[in-house]
């Protein structure tokens, strides 16, 4: 447990709105030799995204608040285009009521940038919350895997790129209405 509490101490700080000192990569291979194989196998499912494969209590309540956040927002986006939201909603176990309002919160916001943090800060906070179950072990060492993943995640968005994916996506449009004979894509 020694190696867990000073891996824990020596992670970086992370924000939501800066870029990640490390990449997800290079934060599982300094893992590597600290954890067990075992707690491994977790932070890979949290890493990857699928952390309902994981088997801590982190990863279970990790995925079940993050499916009430995609259901929540499945209702509320349901209900204002009219469309039943049930078949898109996934079971999951616990439910914290206050998640329910910081995803209404988010969904107020005036556009889908401010609403997109919004809902990561609620992941955010979330996370925060299940660290403190073990804040000097694999709780916190997930915490931070997620974390790192959000942050990796808006660090990659920048206007540049986003901007040239863009292009990109018109140019393939342009090129499969002239193929399809429409003269009047522009």
């Amino acid at each position: 447990m020694g190696g867990y509490l000073y891996l824990v101490s020596s992670l970086p700080a992370l924000s939501p709105d800066q870029a990640p000192p490390l990449s997800p990569d290079e934060f599982r291979f300094h893992c590597q030799g600290v954890l067990s194989s075992e707690d491994l196998a977790e932070l890979d499912a949290v890493l990857q995204g699928r952390p309902g494969d994981g088997h801590s209590s982190f990863c279970r309540e990790w995925a079940a608040a993050d499916t009430q956040i995609r259901n929540s927002v499945a209702k509320a986006r349901g209900a204002k285009l009219g469309v039943e939201a049930k078949p898109f909603l996934k079971s999951h176990s616990g439910y914290r009521v206050w998640l329910d309002k910081e995803v209404s919160d988010a969904l107020a916001k005036a556009n889908p940038l401010a609403c997109e943090i919004a809902l990561d800060g609620a992941r955010w906070k979330v996370v925060d919350d299940l660290a403190r179950a073990d804040a000097q072990g694999l709780a916190a060492v997930l915490a931070f895997a997620v974390k790192l993943r959000l942050a990796s995640r808006w660090g990659a968005m920048e206007e540049a790129a986003g901007r040239a994916r863009l292009d990109g996506l018109v140019e393939q449009l342009e090129r499969d209405a002239e193929k399809s004979g429409a003269t009047d894509f522009k």
